[in-house]
């Protein structure tokens, strides 16, 4: 019972909806027992516009994971549309038997992450899905049942409560600055393009972590092309280390940017070939890549 007070309590504190998102995490593992949990906000069309995982891994499986939840004659995605549309909760534990760990969802998504048991609960506001919560746990340990999904659904107003966007105190307010969240592990990425933004090489699932990271919508029902569609501080970056070398940015290729997700840097610099010497790079520094 003690953090199921703490837990509303925190729902009411008029935390930012992502901050919020990170802080209940915890608490919901000494409510209900789990592994992992997943977190995400929608629009009213069923797009995710931002998300949080416990499992940092689950970044590289993300794209996998829409895919599949959008496709309706998977295991999974044959269920999605109907619950988003009801608000429901627990939509999946019927098919979590027979022919579950031999589904292509099992097989792609839950068992590299060690994710076999799944509970899922839509979070309403307004007669309307606006977040959803996966509670996850590890094959070794039991199922979920009856006695989960109660105790998640006494938990779902609260939720709602802290997630919706219409309370002004909840809501960013124009260029406000999102707060960070202090001892997060240093994750590095890696982005090679060249001097015209077309994209190279990206360590895999970083386009659409940046767009989490950065608070952008991130369109999971149909493809679109990262080299086409790269997030606009990174475009900027760009921008500001090829204005360099045509003499017309002072501005160092550096950021740091605030989220609710932590501190991101961005840095850019020259990828000079092998061998080639700096006065020569320097005549024609755009036939270089960019890092």
């Amino acid at each position: 019972m003690g953090a199921v007070e703490h837990l509303k309590t925190l729902c009411c504190l008029g935390l930012k909806p992502e901050s919020a998102m990170i802080a209940v995490a915890p608490l919901l593992h000494e409510i209900i027992p789990l592994g992992w949990s997943r977190m995400g906000f929608f629009e009213s069309d069923a797009t995710c516009t931002s998300s949080y995982a416990e499992n940092r891994e689950m970044a590289l499986y993300r794209e996998r994971f829409w895919e599949l939840l959008n496709d309706p004659s998977n295991i999974i995605g044959s269920l999605y549309r109907p619950l988003f549309e009801t608000i429901g909760i627990g939509w999946s534990l019927h098919r979590q038997g027979r022919g579950w760990l031999e589904s292509d969802w099992y097989q792609e998504i839950e068992a590299p992450l060690d994710s076999c048991w799944c509970l899922e609960a839509m979070i309403g506001d307004g007669g309307r899905t606006i977040a959803t919560a996966h509670l996850t746990r590890p094959r070794i340990a039991r199922p979920f049942a009856v006695e989960d999904v109660q105790r998640l659904d006494r938990l779902r107003p609260w939720l709602a409560h802290a997630f919706r966007r219409s309370n002004s105190h909840n809501g960013r307010q124009g260029d406000e600055t999102p707060i960070s969240t202090a001892g997060a592990p240093v994750q590095s990425d890696q982005l090679i393009l060249t001097a015209d933004a077309k994209l190279v090489f990206q360590t895999p699932g970083l386009e659409r972590r940046l767009r989490t990271l950065l608070g952008e919508p991130v369109v999971y029902k149909r493809y679109v092309p990262v080299s086409d569609n790269l997030p606009a501080p990174v475009l900027k970056l760009i921008r500001q280390i090829t204005g360099a070398a045509n003499g017309t940015s002072n501005t160092p290729p550096r950021m740091r940017i605030s989220t609710a997700y932590g501190v991101l840097t961005l840095e850019a610099k020259w990828l000079v070939p092998t061998g080639t010497l700096p006065p020569d790079a320097a005549k024609d520094p755009k036939s270089c890549l960019v890092l």
